[in-house]
């Protein structure tokens, strides 16, 4: 490549054209490197002045490393042997910091094709050249850490092939670092688990959590349980992404759990006779006792039938939820008219009740699938709890909406209570979950009716929910499938 005499141009214009490139600095050198022209851009990237700088070596901009290696000289060499010469290095500004910058050299030739010089075109990629490293650091680090971690991780390429991973992966695979890295993961997954769960939840989704896989045992050991967890990164500059995954074998910590439920039921089962015993027990000394004994005793007995209540709901309550968790709840569904349930436990509440009032407000005929019993059971917990969190008494609400669009029927609560702060209603239909703004009032509850309502509904393959603002109130509501 030849490049021509500047001096057949216009001197005006061709400077012009050269102070105009501030972001770059240009500048010109005999055949010998000698400075002889230095814009405005050079002047701003390298510190010196055009009268500083003309007249002397172009090696004053390399380091003190580069010019005892003879780089410069080389780089001449290459554009006038090649027609260009390319770096990119640590270049020398004149209070002596350095910066990384990309060169491009070229000879200059007069209009005889002689040669006379070349020309320069520096750019400062110093912030570029530092996002780098500092990317480049911090892959390095989070590598050094998936590498050292006690967990299971790894990283994926977009190819889905293994990058890197922790001991701990190649220990739970039974695979060592060669066998694993630059292999597809479903590939190293597929001896010892079915992945193709875990391949199409990949497949359509970049991040997830506590993906759930089934692990086949050796002869020693029995089948066991993983859970997954993906993010998708992306590398600084780039815009290819790889997948960073957590495994997680929960296999004991499922036996414990099913230990701890099998106990649960276990207990519930041997005290539902001890209870049922004390309740029978009580109830004749009640009647045996009426008008014989002082108020002492008959206020005495009445505590007793109270609180024996109570545990017979608690156990009650253990026994359902342990139902739930282990999938053995039984549901006797049939189809009925949702509304005649409701007016039935509105009237029961009513009766029951005289401090508040029970209205149903929108009805509708919807008919539902449905096990009766269970359906009843979230209602009354939801009207429950209308109640006793509404201490002003009041009107409590009940409306019944059929959405045609998701052929879903909701049956609604709405009370004029103390209402439920935002950063509570997430949790509220977890086990044993009570709000601090009701343990601060003080009032009596398990913190099991709201789980097992969902579980319930959950059951039905329908959804529950709340929404409520503050203390103006809270609405309950739960959907089940239409009955076409």
């Amino acid at each position: 490549m030849k490049v021509s005499n500047f001096s057949q141009l216009d001197n005006d214009f061709y400077k012009n054209i050269l102070e105009s490139l501030e972001d770059y600095g240009v500048f010109t050198t005999d055949k010998n490197a000698i400075v002889t022209t230095w814009n405005r851009g050079a002047e701003e990237v390298l510190g010196y002045t055009e009268d500083e700088i003309c007249g002397k070596s172009a090696s004053m901009i390399f380091t003190d490393e580069d010019c005892k290696n003879g780089v410069p000289e080389h780089e001449f060499a290459e554009a006038l042997e090649k027609g260009r010469g390319v770096d990119e290095r640590y270049h020398q500004r004149k209070n002596g910091t350095l910066f990384w910058a990309s060169g491009l050299v070229f000879p200059l030739y007069n209009s005889e094709n002689e040669h006379i010089g070349y020309t320069k075109i520096l750019r400062n990629l110093s912030r570029r050249k530092e996002a780098e490293d500092d990317a480049l650091e911090a892959r390095k680090y989070a590598q050094s850490i998936v590498e050292t971690s006690k967990e299971p991780i790894l990283i994926l390429n977009a190819d889905l092939t293994i990058n890197s991973a922790s001991k701990a992966f190649f220990k739970l695979f039974e695979v060592n670092k060669a066998e694993a890295e630059g292999k597809n993961l479903f590939e190293i997954l597929s001896a010892t688990l079915d992945s193709k769960p875990l391949e199409e939840e990949m497949q359509h989704y970049d991040s997830f959590e506590n993906f759930e896989l089934l692990y086949k045992g050796t002869d020693e050991a029995q089948d066991g349980t993983l859970l997954v967890s993906c993010r998708k990164v992306f590398q600084t500059f780039k815009s290819i992404g790889q997948h960073l995954l957590t495994f997680q074998d929960v296999t004991l910590q499922r036996k414990l759990e099913q230990a701890k439920e099998d106990f649960i039921s276990v207990a519930s089962h041997e005290l539902k006779t001890p209870i049922s015993v004390i309740r029978s027990y009580t109830q004749i000394l009640s009647i045996e006792l009426k008008d014989k004994v002082n108020e002492r005793v008959t206020t005495t007995i009445d505590r007793i039938m109270v609180q024996s209540d109570k545990l017979n709901r608690l156990t009650s309550f253990l026994l359902d939820a342990s139902a739930f968790k282990t999938g053995t709840i039984q549901l006797k569904k049939e189809p009925f008219v949702l509304l005649e349930l409701i007016i039935d436990l509105v009237q029961e509440v009513n009766l029951a009740n005289t401090k508040h009032h029970v209205a149903v407000s929108e009805m509708c005929d919807a008919r539902v699938s449905a096990d009766r019993f269970r359906i009843g059971q979230v209602l009354t917990n939801l009207l429950t709890n209308a109640i006793k969190y509404s201490p002003e008494a009041g009107q409590i609400i009940v409306n019944i909406s059929v959405d045609e669009q998701t052929k879903m029927v909701r049956t609604s609560v709405l009370d004029h209570g103390i209402g439920i702060p935002l950063e509570n209603q997430k949790s509220l239909f977890q086990r044993f979950s009570r709000t601090d703004h009701v343990k601060a009032r003080k009032m009596e509850g398990f913190g099991m009716g709201l789980y097992i309502a969902a579980e319930i509904i959950k059951a039905h393959n329908g959804t529950i929910g709340v929404e409520s603002k503050g203390k103006e109130g809270s609405t309950f509501y739960f959907d089940l499938p239409l009955l076409n």
